[in-house]
């Protein structure tokens, strides 16, 4: 990255102050932002990918990747490293009130976002793109001289102003609402959604738990709880409630009261957590979903990940769209590129295009979260799969993108699949 010889008037500062130029600079090193630096460093792009934490660091998340996931670190070229240091599994099992269950097959695993999202990173700087960390994001810096389009950020690293001069700038700082306020987009302050994890090692249930596992309880509604097998026999256990939005911030669901109904009602967790060795305390952290809630582009401006609503409704997966909505970011930037020059204007429009192909399949996983609100649908649908191959197999085309998952979840679709 190249530093700056004159700085404009308006960022003249009476501290300390570094001024850096580059192509395109991208606010976030997660999943979203280190696809996207590397995709376009990879391409010959001059990239700068900031963080205001130092990695690795621990991310709060269920650290389940499912196909979506796997299909983005193949284009990545990652996916054997990944899956290297990850626990491979075939199966989701989705466990209803009653306890019965039934096993979904789907190529998934499961690894730490703490060895995850530094292996991006990495890869990301492998591919030329310059990585800054400890730097906190504060402000986008808009040029009155063009129609106030965005044209770089302000940081802070031990106390002193960075300004970061950019032709393009992508916004990927996750769920957190503070960025978005920060960057003054307009957005829904209430996430979607809220979930708590833990992380507990148990050298004894290898041989009981060897897919993911899906727990759905009334005492758990309006969520879920899960259970997901890791690396060096840790286990990743956590809940989640959707539909937190509309009753925000009135009503604030007290997770660790779930955490503990779930203790309660799941014989395996509480062993679990009454034998086991906590290596990661519980912790909370809102999601985004539906990508609603904030706008996806300004003028020299794109914002992904899950801070426009990269999370899957139902489910609360999000780090393969995640990345998915970076790569696209950065096919925006590309294409634009090669078709106009770096023409801000037509950015945006590249890119919001291209997500909404993406707007049906989120809006389906929005209308199939009332399993989450109702678990005697779950019941009913578990029961039905345990004794139907079609319906399971049905199942496994919606954990590999190829079905909506809303016909599941009605009595027609449902039907409509038994009936075949």
């Amino acid at each position: 990255m190249r530093r700056a010889l004159n700085l404009s008037n308006d960022i003249t500062r009476d501290q300390a102050l570094v001024s850096l130029r580059c192509d395109t600079l991208v606010i976030g090193a997660g999943p979203a932002g280190s696809s996207c630096a590397h995709w376009l460093a990879r391409n010959g792009h001059d990239v700068a990918l900031v963080d205001q934490h130092r990695f690795p660091r621990h991310k709060v998340c269920g650290d389940g990747l499912i196909p979506d996931t796997l299909e983005v670190l193949k284009r990545l070229g990652l996916f054997e490293e990944v899956m290297a240091q990850a626990q491979c599994v075939d199966h989701v099992r989705c466990i209803a009130p009653s306890q019965q269950y039934v096993d979904i097959e789907a190529p998934m695993a499961v690894i730490s976002r703490w060895l995850l999202d530094e292996l991006l990173v990495k890869a990301a700087v492998k591919h030329g793109a310059s990585f800054h960390e400890g730097m906190r994001f504060e402000a986008l810096h808009r040029d009155p001289m063009q129609a106030h389009a965005v044209t770089g950020a302000w940081f802070r690293t031990s106390g002193d102003p960075v300004f970061i001069k950019a032709r393009q700038v992508v916004l990927a700082t996750g769920a957190s609402s503070s960025a978005l306020e920060a960057a003054g987009v307009k957005h829904r302050r209430a996430p979607s959604a809220m979930a708590m994890r833990t992380v507990i090692r148990h050298p004894g249930l290898g041989h009981v738990v060897k897919g993911l596992q899906v727990i759905w309880h009334r005492s758990l509604s309006p969520g879920y709880a899960w259970l997901f097998p890791m690396p060096n026999q840790a286990y990743n256990l956590g809940v989640g409630v959707f539909d937190v939005a509309k009753h925000w911030p009135q009503e604030k669901i007290n997770l660790r009261k779930l955490f503990q109904r779930l203790i309660h009602v799941n014989r395996l967790v509480a062993r679990l957590v009454d034998e086991g060795t906590t290596l990661l305390p519980l912790k909370g952290a809102p999601l985004r979903s539906g990508l609603t809630g904030t706008s996806l582009s300004q003028d020299g401006l794109l914002i992904c990940g899950e801070a426009i609503g990269s999370t899957y409704g139902l489910t609360g997966e999000g780090i393969g769209k995640a990345m998915e909505t970076g790569l696209l970011a950065a096919d925006s930037i590309l294409q634009s590129e090669s078709q106009h020059g770096l023409v801000n204007s037509t950015i945006g429009a590249i890119y919001e295009t291209a997500l909404e192909s993406f707007h049906p399949r989120y809006a389906q996983y929005e209308k199939a979260n009332r399993i989450n609100r109702q678990a005697w649908l779950a019941e009913v649908l578990i029961r039905l799969a345990s004794r139907s191959r079609r319906l399971r197999f049905q199942a496994s085309e919606v954990l590999m993108e190829r079905r909506s998952p809303a016909d599941l979840v009605t009595m027609r679709g449902v039907l409509g699949v038994l009936l075949k």
